[in-house]
């Protein structure tokens, strides 16, 4: 008797122990994206940048965020803007607006690296149709 009830609490915490670990492992969440190869291609091969003559042949709808540019972006496709500061990017509200959106992303900075870097961040975390703004 004794030996059947221990082996039944040996049972127990180990079904327990499991249940843990998968609860917690549902819980938690990898934003990222593990094959960093593909999805730096478009950096190194620049296909990733944008001007204005190149925002002009898209026909799908636009969603510019500016991260601190002070340059006047106008392209009739631009239908949605997003000003906000590059730390903010992953704010709730900020990332839905970005995940949710069904065109193109276009990133503005003044500083070029600031848009990179925020690239490279959404990119990893599967935004796709992503661009940086490069000024004419």
């Amino acid at each position: 008797m004794k030996r059947q009830r221990g082996f039944i609490i040996v049972v127990i915490c180990t079904i327990g122990l499991l249940l843990t670990l998968i609860v917690v492992k549902g819980i938690t969440h990898n934003h990222f994206r593990n094959n960093a190869e593909k999805w730096s291609e478009k950096s190194f091969d620049r296909s990733n940048l944008i001007d204005l003559k190149g925002l002009q042949t898209f026909k799908a709808d636009i969603l510019l965020i500016n991260l601190n540019s002070k340059e006047q972006i106008q392209s009739k496709n631009i239908t949605a803007t997003l000003d906000i500061e590059p730390d903010q990017i992953l704010e709730n509200s900020n990332f839905r607006t970005i995940h949710d959106h069904k065109g193109i992303i276009v990133l503005a900075s003044d500083d070029q690296a600031v848009s990179a870097r925020i690239w490279m961040l959404l990119s990893q975390m599967g935004i796709k149709q992503l661009y940086i703004f490069i000024p004419d």
